[in-house]
């Protein structure tokens, strides 16, 4: 089922992402001994995904017709949690949960489309190709001597690690998908019954399919990246 590929991805994007900022600052501390040094080293590995994150804040405030101010890209923390760090920020003026959200959101919507162009023009591989997962290693493999493929392997993996909204992201979702869910009850109850076009539903799962996709390249990317990671760490636990 396309839908259920889907979800599997999007967890997994979510997992490895998590999993990777954790591990990168956790070597980058085995290394240096220092926590400011290894939040560094996290911020400037994925400095192109930090600046298309925060761009696309920016860029979808102003379409929005909403004001922003103090655009920040660095290492810093986030006002009233002292745990957390900050890589980059874009102040935006107070605004409506619709507004809002869709901010929020244009991150992971601006990176989902990097990579579909990273990996269109870098591999010629486009969401309706239909090639098989060997198919797609195969493609990438004929790459592996130019050195243009590992600058684009790099961007998806940068990208694909700083897309996934941040809590302060989410934060106006709640009252968006409240409504938008009670809605949707009181007209079932008023008797609405939707009919929805079949060309609606094509194109759905068309888009399903994109989001699938480009949430694969990142989950296989972002996995090997992982895998490389978890290794190095084994080694460097050794020698010491």
């Amino acid at each position: 089922m396309p839908i259920l590929s889907f979800l599997i991805v999007f967890v997994l994007t979510i997992f490895l992402q998590r999993w990777l900022h954790r591990h990168i600052q956790g070597f980058g501390l085995m290394l240096t001994g220092d926590s400011g040094c290894a939040v560094k080293l996290l911020f400037y590995l994925l400095l192109p995904g930090i600046i298309l994150h925060e761009a696309s804040h920016y860029l979808a405030a102003k379409i929005l017709l909403v004001d922003t101010f103090g655009v920040k890209i660095g290492v810093g923390k986030v006002q009233g949690k002292k745990n957390l760090i900050s890589l980059g920020s874009v102040g935006i003026r107070k605004t409506d949960p619709f507004r809002e959200s869709l901010i929020g959101i244009a991150p992971f919507v601006m990176g989902l489309g990097a990579i579909w162009l990273i990996a269109g023009w870098g591999f010629d591989l486009w969401p309706n190709t239909g090639l098989s997962l060997e198919q797609i290693a195969r493609r990438v493999g004929e790459y592996a001597y130019d050195w243009l493929t590992w600058v684009d392997l790099y961007l998806v993996f940068a990208v694909s690690t700083a897309m996934i909204p941040s809590e302060s992201d989410r934060e106006p979702w709640g009252p968006v998908i409240s409504f938008l869910g009670l809605s949707v009850v009181v007209l079932f109850l008023l008797g609405w019954t939707p009919r929805v076009p079949p060309d609606l539903v094509q194109l759905a799962r068309q888009t399903i399919d994109a989001l699938t996709f480009a949430l694969g390249i990142a989950v296989a990317v972002n996995g090997i990246v992982a895998v490389v990671l978890w290794i190095a760490e084994k080694l460097v636990m050794r020698l010491k």
